[in-house]
């Protein structure tokens, strides 16, 4: 499972560098203040966020506030996504 966000287009890149940062800057504030730590992955315009405890995804969901005005839509228009298995088992 992971979490998605899109990052915006435009501006040949810089409208999703610039929302990059601050989605970065506020990741880290929630990491710290719930001491979780996380992983991140960019795949094309969006943003995966991974945990290592299926659980935290919830909490995520439930204390997710991020207080930056700039992106602010695009930080809580996320997704969780269940990967499809397609491993053979």
């Amino acid at each position: 499972m992971y979490i998605e966000f899109r990052l915006p287009t435009g501006a040949g890149g810089q409208a999703a560098t610039m929302a990059n940062h601050f989605l970065n800057k506020e990741l880290h504030n929630w990491s710290d203040q719930y001491n979780i730590p996380y992983n991140t992955k960019i795949h094309k315009y969006t943003k995966r966020i991974t945990f290592d405890d299926e659980a935290t995804y919830s909490f995520f969901a439930m204390t997710w506030n991020p207080t930056t005005k700039r992106f602010r839509s695009h930080f809580l228009d996320y997704r969780l996504v269940e990967p499809m298995d397609t491993r053979d088992k």
